[in-house]
């Protein structure tokens, strides 16, 4: 499918185009719908498939409503709003909008991805080959609405990877299903991001914009940093949303800056970025603190000891109140266990009661105060694991009960 410059789809057969709501995809439809001949098919066969993830930068709503949306409804094309229904599986998804007309972008979703960082006390996951964000808030309501509306009937799916991003359908295509039969337009007509950029601003007048969350980790490349400064300044909101989570992901992990290497913080401080700043802590004052026990295990990769392996982490709120009756909470617990509580370039302030070894298994346990965002969480055998690894250590909250009836 990846050499064809056109191919045509038997009559009947049903496409579905996945609207990502980027320069990509957002080209192929209007493509399709301005240039019939480039299609292959009948628009009745047609449905326009979105994940609404409700964190899109408001220019992404705007190009929507305002371009792409009354062009799809003059041509009256089925569209297919979804999202994720709740933080677990089961929960299923939601068909927010199922209309030949749509008008208005739904924000307003059960569950966001956000929402899912600050519970877990983390930032996006991502790799090279995997974007397990993604996974989560997009490609589960999408695939559940497939399985549920197409089943295992063939149909066509038309994904809009451009010109650059071969690898992606190449990997797209060594996951497909026999019943499901992959399109890539843009491959096929040679059609980089460049030029769908080009094609929507000869269209409609205006840039569009890459789709992605207030957060979203690639914005933060060396490249892409203007742009990102950009959206933010445009849209403080959105950066107010990401200094929280990075926030929050910090206290529980050092490491956890939103760009990788790269603070969020730091990328708002260095673009002059002051009354966000201002405004980030602000709300920060006015939230509940907790102090948390944060624990957790290095495995050895493969056996090797000096190949660190996958990690196993348990949150634990001791208490919860003030920011100030917090860190003197902190300073007490840290005298008991003779450790001293030190603050960083955050104004995070932790005390360390084990820090992980050069070998592997080993494991490390400390104290932070936070905002109360983070409820308890681990793995059912966390406390056997760590246990076994650190020689029978335990945890303040199993040697205090009384904390965590307080707070209660």
């Amino acid at each position: 499918m990846l050499e064809q410059a056109h191919f045509t789809v038997p009559a009947g057969l049903p496409v579905v185009a996945n609207l990502g709501m980027g320069v990509d995809s957002s080209a192929v439809i209007t493509r399709w719908l301005l240039e019939p001949q480039t299609r292959g098919f009948d628009l009745d066969q047609l449905t326009i498939l979105i994940a609404s993830v409700g964190e899109e930068y408001r220019r992404t709503q705007d190009a929507m409503e305002q371009m792409l949306f009354p062009l799809i409804a003059r041509h009256r094309v089925r569209t297919v709003q979804v999202a994720r229904a709740g933080q677990t599986a089961g929960e299923g998804y939601l068909v927010l909008a199922d209309t030949p007309t749509p008008t208005r972008l739904i924000t307003k979703v059960p569950v966001t991805l956000g929402g899912r960082m600050l519970d877990a006390g983390t930032v996006p996951q991502v790799s090279a080959s995997r974007r397990s964000c993604s996974d989560w808030i997009k490609h589960f309501p999408l695939d559940s609405w497939l399985a549920d509306n197409v089943g295992h009937a063939p149909f066509v799916h038309c994904i809009g990877y451009s010109a650059e991003e071969t690898g992606r359908a190449e990997r797209d295509l060594g996951l497909n299903k026999g019943h499901r039969v992959p399109d890539f337009p843009l491959i096929r007509w040679n059609w980089s991001r460049a030029t769908a950029s080009e094609y929507l601003r000869s269209v409609y007048g205006r840039e569009f914009a890459r789709s992605r969350c207030y957060f979203c980790p690639f914005q933060g490349s060396r490249t892409g940093r203007e742009g990102l400064v950009a959206s933010w300044r445009a849209e403080p909101e959105a950066a107010l949303r990401s200094l929280l989570i990075e926030y929050n992901a910090l206290v529980m992990n050092p490491k956890a800056k939103l760009f990788g290497r790269h603070a969020a913080y730091d990328v708002v401080r260095d673009a002059g970025l002051h009354e966000i700043l201002t405004r980030h802590h602000h709300r920060l004052a006015l939230r509940d603190w907790s102090v948390y026990e944060v624990r957790r295990v290095f495995h050895a990769r493969d056996g090797d000891p000096h190949a660190k392996g996958h990690a196993y982490r348990s949150i634990q709120p001791l208490d919860t109140g003030s920011r100030t009756a917090m860190t003197a909470l902190l300073e007490d617990l840290a005298a008991e266990h003779d450790s001293t509580v030190a603050v960083d370039k955050h104004g995070i302030a932790r005390a360390s009661l084990r820090t992980a070894g050069a070998t592997y298994p080993t494991a490390e346990h400390f104290l932070a105060v936070g905002p109360a965002l983070s409820p308890a969480k681990a793995r059912d055998t966390f406390d056997e694991v760590f246990a076994e690894v650190t020689d029978g250590a335990t945890s303040i909250a199993a040697s205090r009960p009384q904390l965590l009836a307080a707070a209660a």
